[in-house]
């Protein structure tokens, strides 16, 4: 009984493996880029910049928390909410994030208006959409100060890892959100989901980015509760859990992307480093540069590869 259950593991194991490997796609289907990054092109930022208009909002939203829950829950309260980053602890990963983002293009992310939305990052469907509705009334609230200090709205972009884009896109089904409008929505490695992903096309979101690699089986593998999920393995039937997507529907405002860095695809933890972040502006730089030439040449490609080549 027990080898029997051993050699079913191991066929459902291989099975999510093959499952989920990157599929290959014809050449002429496939649009690459390059992009070459000195290490001088990330920190040009630390002089003084003027600001000629009030500064823009960033919202930086973590994805599941799997390790390091007790420092989590003592740096921020247990109750999902937004917190500017210069109150955190400079000590504190999340602050690393927002400062080095800030130091790469200051004049688009101002670190004096730049936050963590922190909420529990437990894998759960439901804490997710908490979280979202907890999210939508920070945001309320944050626009209505904002508005207050500069007299006028402000403009907001959003980076989420992982699941916590989700979070996110669970914002747009709240009915009363679709007031609120997000110029940039920026994915990273986002695990695509049947109940969230026509939310892209939701008019709260001006513009979304999609960055994802080929080698990420922590995205894809993230578990949703998907119809028809019954399979059988031989002669047994199982319920297995349906697993996310790379790829959202195409859509007019989303650019999604395949990153390759120095020649090799990244790790899902990688796109939430410094190392990966001090690089986003000139990335999403490069990918509105690119958008724009292929709608001027009315080109389009089933898939994107940007490859970036980091020199230090």
């Amino acid at each position: 009984m027990k080898h029997g259950i051993i050699h079913h593991m191991r066929f459902i194991f291989l099975f999510i493996l093959i499952n989920n490997l990157p599929s290959c796609i014809h050449k002429k289907d496939l649009g690459k880029e390059t992009l070459h990054i000195n290490k001088k092109d990330t920190s040009f930022a630390i002089k003084e910049v003027e600001q000629t208009s009030p500064p823009p909002v960033t919202i930086w939203v973590h994805g599941t928390i799997i390790f390091c829950k007790s420092s989590h829950q003592q740096t921020f309260k247990p109750q999902p909410k937004l917190f500017l980053a210069t109150d955190i602890p400079q000590s504190h990963r999340f602050y690393h994030v927002a400062n080095t983002i800030h130091h790469s293009d200051p004049q688009q992310f101002c670190l004096e208006e730049f936050y963590i939305f922190a909420w529990s990052g437990k894998l759960s469907a439901k804490e997710r959409k908490m979280a979202a509705t907890a999210l939508y009334h920070e945001l309320c609230a944050l626009i209505a100060a904002y508005q207050e200090k500069y007299q006028c709205s402000p403009v907001i972009r959003i980076i989420a890892h992982s699941h916590g884009g989700n979070v996110v896109l669970h914002m747009a089904k709240i009915e009363a959100a679709s007031a609120i409008s997000i110029e940039s929505l920026i994915l990273l490695a986002c695990p695509v989901q049947e109940k969230t992903m026509h939310l892209i096309n939701m008019p709260m979101f001006k513009h979304i980015y999609s960055l994802y690699s080929s080698i990420d089986l922590i995205q894809v593998i993230a578990p949703q509760i998907k119809r028809h999920c019954l399979r059988y393995i031989g002669r047994h039937r199982y319920k297995m859990p349906g697993f996310s997507a790379r790829l959202f529907p195409p859509s007019p405002h989303i650019i999604q992307t395949k990153i390759k860095l120095n020649g090799y695809p990244i790790t899902h933890t990688h796109f939430s480093t410094t190392h990966f972040v001090s690089m986003l502006p000139i990335i999403l730089q490069k990918l509105d540069s690119w958008d724009a030439y292929l709608q001027k040449e009315k080109l389009s490609f089933k898939q994107k590869l940007l490859c970036i080549y980091h020199k230090n």
